[in-house]
């Protein structure tokens, strides 16, 4: 495999929330392996992290030598010999901080979880120095955690979107550094949030929004830094929606870039008795996953890729520089 000259337009297939609950860690490593998934991120506090990193190591020889049931559509699609993309998914809504009773219990529910984004980007701006300390030292605890277990993060992008809340987002540029990060997404989706209005679908259209508003400051933020940026992201206002047709139409409007992302939720089916609206690792998205799943595995794909002369791209990109792994005090 190799980088083909007449095709220098990329696409990556990213699945968040890898580790979350065993159907989602089933369904991205389905997708790797019968799919053109190229790129994934560890929720290092999730329940089925553990079991995330033991199946990414038998993933990771199975490309490498070859024996992917997709290998012959991913050379096809001319994709590089870099090991695929696995990078560190910040989460700050959901399930317990890795750092413990060290994290501002004023950020927490009643219970000591994650009290879920809405709730998180409020309390956040009234948060002092203090506190956000605490706050970069447990995001610097999850990216530990993924050293830890041998996996350097090959890029970052945060659970729910929260590298757009201002306060995480002023943590990121020295996060990556910190850390040999080189790359992190800016989640500025452009072109189909009217559509959301026109299928009614209000609070949908007013969230689309809010979240390019805050991702268009984030890119502000990024510019200047010295990390790299995919040039499109899509994904942000169909999460587990992604059909054939939407997906056509964010290969459409990426005609102009280099690499564009496109974020996606695979996973296997889980049976309704596993839904429990009050557990804190509970998926709003699980019904939907699969359709997603079908849709990376299908040979459609290939030709929708190669009919927009696109090939298949990786996010990470090699280290330059050592990794400093000093943490931020606690407190």
């Amino acid at each position: 495999m190799s980088d083909c000259v007449e095709s220098p337009r990329r696409v990556v297939f990213h699945a968040d929330d890898f580790g979350m609950n065993p159907a989602v860690n089933e369904g991205i490593v389905t997708t790797f392996r019968k799919g053109l998934l190229t790129s994934t991120s560890l929720l290092a506090n999730a329940p089925a992290a553990e079991a995330a990193c033991q199946t990414w190591s038998a993933l990771t020889a199975e490309f490498q030598s070859g024996r992917l049931p997709s290998a012959l559509r991913r050379q096809q699609l001319t994709e590089p010999e870099q090991p695929f993309d696995l990078g560190i998914h910040l989460n700050l809504t959901q399930g317990s901080p890795l750092t413990g009773t060290h994290f501002p219990n004023r950020l927490l529910d009643h219970q000591g979880n994650f009290p879920g984004v809405g709730k998180l980007f409020f309390r956040l701006s009234r948060a002092g120095a203090t506190e956000r300390k605490l706050v970069a030292a447990e995001l610097q605890a999850q990216i530990e955690w993924m050293f830890d277990h041998g996996y350097p993060p090959t890029h970052l992008n945060g659970h729910q979107y929260i590298e757009l809340i201002p306060v995480v987002s002023m943590m990121i540029p020295e996060i990556m550094k910190r850390y040999a990060i080189p790359t992190v997404r800016v989640a500025e989706e452009r072109g189909l949030i009217p559509n959301l209005l026109l299928r009614g679908e209000v609070t949908g259209w007013c969230l689309s929004l809010i979240k390019r508003y805050y991702a268009g400051a984030f890119r502000r933020r990024m510019r200047d830094e010295p990390c790299n940026v995919p040039d499109r992201f899509f994904g942000t206002s169909h999460a587990g929606r992604i059909d054939s047709q939407l997906l056509s139409r964010f290969l459409q409007y990426s005609r102009d870039a280099s690499l564009t992302e496109i974020g996606v939720h695979p996973a296997s089916p889980v049976l309704g008795d596993d839904l429990v609206a009050n557990d804190p690792w509970f998926d709003p998205l699980a019904a939907m996953r699969p359709s997603e799943l079908n849709l990376l595995c299908s040979l459609k794909l290939d030709q929708e890729l190669a009919k927009r002369n696109l090939g298949l791209g990786r996010l990470g990109q090699p280290r330059q520089t050592p990794v400093s792994r000093t943490r931020e005090p606690s407190a």
